[in-house]
């Protein structure tokens, strides 16, 4: 058996609301760090262990872990719970102290790509490297110069599909799935992404929709104008079709910052199906 793909551990993060971070690490102690950050509301099993296996077999260990209210990631209990950025980029920072590491390589994707960004800007002493994915130099579409999500998108968020049976498995799949379908690019890999959502129900059966609400949410300042403050190296990719965050949003988060490299993914949408991993290992590896 390979001995990297056998190394794999299982961190519980506690945080002082109450809330307890699952996480898993991949590879051998001693490599680099990889610390992958997730989008909003997503489980650890979007980074799929083939795509942490890519990164460990170019000689990097990896983390992942669960968003709050996500898979095994808890949030605490009521009159305690707190969300927003500020919260978030704490979350990833514990991660990273349970890592064992002092820095890592942060590879983020939608609004993971403004956890990294604030990391960056405000612990660069914790950052390696940038891998920004599918992500904005602002929160949704607070300059002008940034387009907003497709029309298409939009009218999928005006039409819901009815929630499902949360009590039936296959059904929270299938209604996960067909949600996922509107945010993909030229092609949809429908078997990628069930098998994300097949993991993230059955690790986690109660907790994979909208149930429970914060208490407390903390409010991120702009950062765009201090994006220039970013020297560590970056690396920018961008799907060529993402409907969410149109290939322009990429390409000026890429300009504003110094030095920042961009990669286009041809009929990429806002996802990261295993036809785009390379992408983003090369750019996280050659650092």
């Amino acid at each position: 058996m390979d001995r990297s793909a056998a190394a794999v551990e299982s961190l519980r993060v506690p945080r002082p609301d109450g809330a307890v971070i699952a996480a898993e690490l991949f590879g051998l102690p001693g490599h680099p760090l990889v610390l992958l950050v997730a989008g909003a509301e997503t489980s650890m099993d979007w980074w799929r262990p083939e795509f942490c296996e890519l990164l460990v077999g170019r000689e990097l260990r990896v983390a992942r872990y669960d968003q709050r209210g996500m898979g095994q990631t808890t949030l605490g209990p009521p009159g305690t719970r707190r969300d927003g950025l500020p919260v978030a980029l704490a979350d990833a920072l514990a991660v990273l102290d349970a890592a064992g590491a002092s820095d890592a390589h942060w590879v983020g994707f939608s609004a993971g790509g403004w956890v990294c960004q604030l990391a960056a800007l405000d612990h660069p002493d914790r950052v390696r490297s940038l891998t920004l994915v599918s992500t904005t130099p602002t929160m949704f579409e607070a300059d002008p110069d940034l387009p907003g999500a497709h029309p298409r998108l939009r009218q999928a968020w005006a039409n819901p599909p009815p929630d499902p049976d949360w009590n039936d498995p296959h059904a929270v799949v299938e209604y996960h799935v067909e949600i996922d379908r509107d945010y993909a690019g030229v092609a949809f890999d429908e078997v990628h992404d069930r098998a994300i959502w097949t993991d993230t129900v059955r690790r986690s059966p109660v907790r994979h929709r909208d149930g429970d609400t914060d208490d407390e949410f903390e409010e991120a300042p702009r950062w765009r104008e201090r994006l220039a403050e970013i020297r560590v190296p970056t690396t920018v990719v961008h799907g060529t079709a993402d409907p969410m965050f149109p290939i322009a949003n990429g390409e000026a988060l890429a300009r504003d910052i110094p030095g920042a490299a961009f990669v286009a993914v041809p009929g990429g949408g806002h996802e990261l199906p295993p036809s785009a991993w390379g992408f983003v290992v090369d750019a996280v590896a050659e650092r």
